[in-house]
């Protein structure tokens, strides 16, 4: 076997690696769903000034505090 077979068998294990552990990073990260607590957290966050509860209310039942922003 000479040097250009070892460098090409080397190449493609490589490459072979590297679209594996992409494929799996996407699988991973982009193709699932959130976690819940992601979603109730946003909402808290982005919540508007409604009349039924306030701003410290949803803050208190999401977050078990009231956060500062300070």
């Amino acid at each position: 076997m000479n040097s250009i077979n070892k460098l090409l068998i080397v190449a493609i294990a490589l490459f072979s690696f590297m679209l594996g552990m992409t494929i799996a990073y996407y699988d991973a990260t982009i193709l699932r769903d959130p976690p819940l607590h992601y979603a109730i957290e946003s909402r808290c966050l982005n919540y508007t000034d409604k009349e039924c509860y306030t701003k410290s209310d949803v803050e208190l039942i999401v977050f078990g505090k009231v956060l500062n922003y300070e």
